[in-house]
């Protein structure tokens, strides 16, 4: 999939899907998987079109808290969509352009779209006038379709991105895990610690959270980590470490294998996979490893790797 920053005419008709995708759970999935068997179907080739920045962070909004890294997302949307082209654009340039002027000067003029995929509840335009019907309407006076992907629902209720992000917030990970068809995961380069953990005998892995992510619960998880292509069970605290009197939000990991090399500088997934309890303040680093060792042992109790290996976590959702 090629990446573009900007619209350019292309040489040949094509279907676009249109959204931001954030997470790229089970219900963009379905969109995605839409594209990809019409572009198929028909013979003509396929894009995204995106912004680099959510609406919200690029507006400056600091409520605004993302699943996925840049990278991970556009990752994510080549993997769904098979997509030829992924235009990723600036939202601030597009902000103001009216719904139907960019309908008729950007996806039909320009991209010469035949089919365009976008969700339900999907806005575009200025002021965000423009919705399905709008979009429906203008496409089809040029002879070209609309397919809108219906909600997909878990639990009685809609899977959205903004559900997953309030789940995550929460610790329902599982939950949210599963509406991602993926679990949720911190990605980054491993930073030198205070080394507490090596002291009794639970060394930790110590990550930070990229800017504009989303925070989860402070707690203890269950997790994967996932380093030089090898996978880890292991168990994480994400918060402020109390008992050390930390500062800032980290990602610590304790890993419960041999990895058999140093770690700093590496890059390393973890991706979080149950929440075990909360974060809380221990007496001493020795009261603190005890306690770890009884989540261990709790996190075990559940099979929870093995239900993420198997894939069983997802089963409430396909």
């Amino acid at each position: 999939m090629q990446i573009y920053n900007d619209i350019f005419p292309l040489d040949t008709p094509c279907c676009v899907a249109l959204g931001f995708f954030d997470g790229v759970h089970i219900g963009h999935r379905r969109l995605l998987s839409a594209l990809n068997s019409y572009s198929k179907k028909n013979g003509l080739s396929s894009c995204v079109f995106t912004f680099a920045q959510s609406p919200c962070a690029a507006l400056g909004k600091t409520a605004s808290r993302s699943l996925q890294t840049y990278e991970a997302r556009l990752s994510s949307i080549e993997e769904f969509s098979g997509a030829d082209f992924c235009f990723a654009v600036d939202f601030l340039k597009y902000k103001d352009v009216p719904a139907e002027k960019f309908v008729r000067e950007v996806l039909l003029k320009k991209l010469g779209v035949r089919a365009a995929f976008c969700g339900f509840n999907f806005r575009f335009g200025k002021k965000a006038e423009g919705d399905t019907a709008v979009l429906g309407n203008i496409l089809a006076q040029n002879g070209a379709a609309l397919f809108v992907t219906e909600p997909v629902c878990t639990e009685g209720e809609t899977v959205s991105s903004s559900r997953i992000r309030n789940m995550i917030a929460d610790g329902n990970i599982f939950s949210a895990n599963a509406m991602l068809a993926h679990p949720f995961s911190v990605e980054g380069t491993v930073s030198h610690g205070k080394q507490n953990g090596r002291k009794v005998g639970i060394p930790t892995v110590n990550q930070t959270l990229p800017d504009g992510f989303v925070v989860p619960r402070f707690g203890v998880y269950a997790s994967f980590a996932h380093i030089g292509g090898k996978t880890y069970r292991s168990i994480t605290n994400i918060g402020v470490r109390p008992t050390v009197s930390g500062e800032g939000v980290n990602c610590e990991t304790h890993i419960l294998e041999p990895v058999g090399e140093d770690l700093y500088g590496r890059e390393v997934r973890t991706e979080l996979l149950w929440f075990e309890r909360d974060e809380r303040k221990f007496d001493d680093l020795d009261a603190l490893a005890e306690q770890i060792r009884r989540d261990i042992k709790s996190i075990n109790s559940r099979n929870i790797y093995d239900l993420y290996i198997s894939g069983a976590y997802r089963n409430g959702c396909q």
